[in-house]
């Protein structure tokens, strides 16, 4: 039976959406309890299954959210509004002084100058009534698109006006979103044996993207790796060599290569948790696995804040020469500050985007194909007499 597209209020009998909050005639709260059995909303549960006792909510986005769309859009709204902010903020392409965007565009990466600006569109058109005629699963591929194609096709052609790797890190940025996608799920479903596997692919991606040589692995590393450390620990390196090398190198890199590190544990950690299926309403390793999706979700944001607040406040040289600028450390340190911070604004919507984005596609194209599992057995009754 197809799932109904709207609601009653029960208290003033106005049509609502089926994801509705709240009413939008006289505000009922849907999600009370006492409200949420009348209009036949399971709290915590779907039909047929048992109530998960942490909720179906994570970060604020629900499961019917996802199947209806409604959070997909209010997601979209929110990163459309970050996008915004970021694509106007200036940049300092050549270390000289700060522009415009608009008054550099023709100057440099144009495409990953102008890719915030169409997302940020994106974003304001999905959240208006006209967005509300597509359905959900477009809403949701919508939303990985934009925000992959920030993650993959922005952050390094703008990598060099800020010290920060300016080859694309695939399976990273790829591998992260991926896992906390993985995680949301089996938060909002603990009982879906399959989200597993979503977060278990991500791990795998970034443990990949640790391991893989490069012959010349300067180019997928902040500037601050390049500067304190000799070219010849950089050749024919993968990035966890070079995390395990900079572990006990000089402090501009030490922190930076603990960050890398934990990264990777954190996924992986995810995924192992991950692994069992809870068998009753309780979900224990939820409690563990939630703070963990939040981490995994905002970890490119996070990282990219560590970039920004490093290499202030250290004073490692007097000089630097970096892309053919000779420039004092306080020139340089002002200047990679002002572009991480804007990379910093950036990859904030396209992390949550991405992350989003691949729950809802789980929610609205995978799960309805999916084998579902059958609801238990009645008890058989007890023989007479007894």
């Amino acid at each position: 039976m197809a799932a109904a597209t709207s609601i009653t209020c029960p208290i003033c009998d106005r049509e609502n959406a089926r994801d509705a909050r709240r009413c939008k005639s006289c505000g009922a709260d849907f999600e009370d309890a006492e409200l949420a059995a009348q209009i036949g909303r399971p709290l915590g549960g779907d039909d047929g299954e048992e109530v998960n006792l942490l909720g179906d909510k994570f970060l604020g986005v629900r499961w019917l959210g996802l199947e209806a769309g409604g959070d997909l859009r209010m997601v979209a709204l929110i990163g459309g509004l970050f996008f915004a902010v970021a694509a106007i903020l200036p940049l300092n392409l050549d270390f000289t002084s700060a522009k415009a965007m608009w008054s550099v565009a023709g100057k440099g990466p144009t495409f990953a100058l102008l890719l915030p600006v169409v997302c940020a569109v994106l974003g304001v058109a999905l959240a208006t009534p006209l967005g509300r005629l597509l359905p959900a699963p477009a809403v949701a591929g919508a939303l990985v698109a934009g925000g992959l194609g920030v993650l993959l096709f922005a952050l390094a052609p703008l990598g060099r006006s800020c010290a920060l790797p300016e080859r694309t890190l695939w399976l990273l940025w790829i591998g992260y979103p991926l896992a906390a996608a993985g995680v949301a799920v089996r938060a909002m479903r603990p009982k879906d044996a399959h989200a597993r596997w979503l977060v278990v692919g991500g791990a795998v991606l970034v443990v990949i993207g640790m391991l893989l040589p490069h012959t010349d692995a300067r180019p997928y590393l902040p500037g601050e790796y390049v500067l304190t450390m000799h070219d010849r620990d950089l050749l024919d390196k993968s990035l966890l060599n070079v995390s395990l090398d900079g572990f006990d190198h000089h402090l501009v890199v030490r922190f930076l290569s603990i960050w890398h590190l934990f990264g990777m544990a954190l996924v992986i950690a995810a995924a192992l948790l991950t692994l069992p299926t809870p068998t009753g309403p309780w979900d224990s390793f939820g409690l563990i696995l939630r703070p963990m999706g939040f981490a995994l979700v905002f970890f490119i944001p996070l990282t990219m804040a560590l970039y920004m607040i490093n290499l202030m406040g250290s004073r490692t040289f007097e000089f630097v020469q970096w892309h053919g600028h000779y420039l004092t450390w306080d020139e340089f340190t002002n200047a990679t500050f002002a572009g991480r911070a804007r990379m910093f604004a950036l990859v904030i919507p396209a992390a949550i985007w991405t992350a989003t984005g691949l729950a809802g596609l789980w929610a609205t194209v995978v799960t309805p194909n999916l084998p579902q599992p059958k609801p238990p057995r009645p008890s058989p009754p007890p023989p007479p007499g007894v």
